[in-house]
């Protein structure tokens, strides 16, 4: 059932792809018929797509249990591609027209004033939270405080298509430099994405482990409530350890990424785009097998995104570029009789939450592996209140939680030492181009292996 969930989800991803290459066939054949033959191409695209739209949801027979009681909650990913593919294609129709007063002027422009915008909903949002959650909550100023939020998400969508247009072009030169150094010409596919809200994911893992079973996209705007809901229902009935999390951007095509800084926006932007490229090559068919693969995939659009999103924030901003370096979480695994660990790091009294995050997965583990689920379970509950205090807000620690942090090896929540040896062999090489060539032909994790072994990198025993 999961196998068959995935390929809908390949199918939708790949289906997207190719949209545009079939308009460019579209273009190529017709245009030189006139306009007669044009028209014959579009009732047959609008029935594809019809088709797309109806079978993934009119069988749900074959559907998982977790997809099954998340199903008044699901995110719809095809009607969300049906909604925005066009309109991002027909406004870049539309600004290559004579008479449309747009041009790299205008853009900036609203680029600028994005930028700005976001300052001001973070705040609006705020105030809306505030006011809906208060113990004496006043409509006037929960009314008030929404036309506020309404007005500025009114404008963002005004402003989205110029913005992602500009920064779009600003991504595809940057792939093509020689400091990225990944492609020399035509960019497959273009970089294309809408700033909108991407979904939110519900995780499921056993109770007994930490291992990611099943994935489900779920619509952004589901409440708390609705979220403890859906997660009791699976826990209850299925004895799994469930969590709805906010996901950072959605590869799909176009790309989904958050309305949030500039410099986060690139580095979702890259990251995601990657994921589409590496669609076309080993690694990214490979990331549907789960697994380590997985997370090899998602460190290295990681690494990736936050290397390019720099260089084009520098680009833009004008600020020095200064290139990522190795996290802590991806440096060698430190043991009690290491003459490099460091007295000095572990006796801080500086609350550190990569520490604090590797300590309770670490301790979660130990319990799960000694078979004290319900201990090892109000563990993580009293880590997650004892995180409050040092103002981090986190809704639910959970197996689940780990489950979906974990396929991040860069993640202090990950065990993994994939994020160290993909920082080895980014030191090999000069660029972080390079690095997706030495990796994307890659199919297993058992090549990786190999690469690694062969590039000279010492691999961890397993324990």
């Amino acid at each position: 059932m999961l196998i068959s969930r995935l390929q809908r989800l390949i199918s939708w991803t790949l289906g997207s792809l190719l949209l545009i290459g079939f308009n460019f066939v579209a273009w190529l054949l017709t245009f030189p018929l006139g306009r007669r033959t044009k028209w014959a191409f579009y009732p047959l695209l609008a029935f594809v797509l019809f088709l797309g739209w109806i079978v993934p949801v009119g069988d749900r027979r074959s559907d998982t249990a977790a997809a099954a009681v998340s199903l008044d909650h699901s995110y719809g990913l095809v009607s969300w591609e049906f909604d925005n593919f066009f309109d991002k294609w027909a406004h870049r129709i539309w600004t290559v027209l004579p008479w449309t007063p747009t041009g790299l002027a205008d853009r900036r422009r609203d680029l600028d004033r994005y930028v700005e915008l976001v300052d001001e909903l973070r705040v609006a949002e705020g105030r809306l939270n505030t006011f809906t959650s208060s113990s004496d909550p006043r409509a006037n100023e929960i009314l008030e405080a929404q036309v506020v939020r309404n007005r500025l998400l009114k404008e963002r969508d005004g402003l989205r298509d110029s913005v992602e247009q500009y920064l779009e072009q600003a991504i595809t030169d940057a792939v093509r430099t020689d400091r990225i150094d990944l492609i020399k010409s035509f960019v497959w596919p273009p970089v294309d994405f809408r700033i909108d809200n991407p979904p939110k994911l519900l995780v499921t893992s056993p109770r007994d482990e930490i291992r990611r079973i099943e994935d489900v996209l779920i619509d952004p705007d589901i409440s708390s409530e609705q979220m403890s809901k859906v997660e009791s229902e699976l826990e209850d009935s299925l004895d799994v350890s469930a969590v709805i999390l906010q996901t950072g951007g959605l590869a799909s095509y176009p790309n989904v990424v958050p309305t949030t800084d500039l410099k986060r926006l690139l580095d979702v932007a890259a990251h995601e785009w990657l994921h589409a490229h590496l669609t076309f090559h080993s690694l990214g068919m490979a990331y549907f097998d789960g697994g380590d693969i997985r997370s090899v995939n998602e460190t290295l659009a990681d690494m990736f995104g936050r290397e390019v999103g720099l260089l084009v924030y520098s680009e833009i901003t004008g600020e020095p570029f200064t290139a990522p370096r190795r996290p802590e979480t991806a440096m060698r695994k430190i043991t009690s009789d290491d003459p490099d660990s460091s007295s000095e790091t572990e006796n801080s009294d500086e609350f550190n939450f990569n520490r604090f995050m590797a300590e309770t997965r670490e301790r979660t583990d130990e319990l799960l592996s000694e078979g004290r689920i319900t201990e090892a379970e109000a563990y993580m509950e009293s880590r997650r209140i004892e995180l409050l205090g040092h103002n981090f807000t986190i809704r639910k620690i959970n197996q689940a939680y780990f489950a979906f942090h974990g396929t991040y090896a860069e993640s202090p929540s990950s065990t993994s030492p994939i994020a160290r040896y993909l920082w080895d062999l980014r030191e090999q090489v000069a660029t972080v181009g390079e690095l997706v060539k030495l990796l994307r032909p890659l199919g297993t994790y058992r090549e990786f292996e190999q690469l690694l072994s062969d590039r000279g990198i010492d691999l961890e025993k397993s324990e």
